[in-house]
């Protein structure tokens, strides 16, 4: 049985861009490679991995660390 969860974004804190503070953004596709070695299948895989992209500045928020 799937419980469904109730927000109020009256309450919720906007998040800017880290580099220009705007608000908006556009959503973009970054694809990471993992290696054979690496890989459950032990073939190299491509996975796709939402990110964000600034409307004013172009900077790309990714939801974690690239390096």
């Amino acid at each position: 049985m799937q419980q469904q969860l109730k927000l109020d974004l009256k309450n919720a804190t906007d998040v800017g861009c880290e580099k220009c503070g705007n608000l908006y953004f556009f959503p973009v596709v970054a694809i990471k490679k993992i290696s054979a070695l690496l890989s459950p299948t032990g073939e190299e895989l491509k996975v796709p991995i939402q990110a964000f992209q600034c409307t004013s500045c172009q900077h790309v928020e990714m939801p974690f660390p690239t390096e």
